[in-house]
């Protein structure tokens, strides 16, 4: 670890010695200098993934950082979404969760994989899960069409009450959808030739 990470970790582990930590953590990032954004987001995920339950006051960070457009597009986001799928979150925590993810889910689409696929399989059951890819789908750009079409493909939902025909209906509404994309695109574009 670098001493400017090293320093950033004795920041954040003497915010972590404090109550309302949530609220501290938020303080912290909003004051943070932008260049330190980044490199702070890393060790944050290293540190966070120790936390197993979070309390609402606590929660109060993790709504901010999924609702900071300038957070979400920094290159180690995806490791604090992965430091989330170790944390076991009430009820009304998944609530608020499923209504910011899909608030940012392009942004989250183009920075995250794996990383999302799992936190969406922790506050989801698998049905929930397959009708909220469908209201995703509805509206969804290239990346997010992508996305649901990859956890379609990974994820098991033959133990639920999901029909293979509702499955493959919303396959083909998603291979219809990228082809529409992609024939709006090469109108815009005929010739193929490369945009300077």
């Amino acid at each position: 670890m670098s001493s400017k990470d090293l320093e950033i970790k004795m920041e954040i582990d003497e915010i972590f010695q404090n109550y309302s930590t949530g609220v501290k953590l938020k303080t912290y990032f909003e004051n943070m200098p932008e260049k330190k954004v980044r490199r702070a987001i890393h060790v944050l995920a290293k540190i966070y993934s120790d936390q197993k339950v979070i309390s609402d006051e606590d929660f109060v960070f993790i709504v901010y950082m999924l609702s900071n457009k300038k957070l979400l597009e920094q290159e180690f986001f995806s490791e604090f979404v992965r430091s989330l799928n170790l944390i076991y979150f009430a009820e009304g925590q998944k609530n608020i969760l499923i209504s910011l993810i899909k608030e940012h889910f392009e942004a989250l689409c183009k920075i995250c994989t794996f990383e999302l696929d799992g936190l969406l399989i922790k506050i989801f059951d698998r049905s929930d899960l397959f009708k909220y890819l469908e209201t995703l789908v509805e509206g969804g750009g290239a990346a997010v069409l992508q996305h649901v079409s990859d956890i379609l493909r990974y994820e098991d939902f033959s133990n639920t009450n999901i029909s293979d025909e509702s499955l493959e209906k919303l396959k083909n509404e998603i291979n219809k959808r990228s082809l529409d994309k992609r024939s709006a695109i090469q109108e815009l574009n005929p010739s193929g030739a490369k945009r300077r």
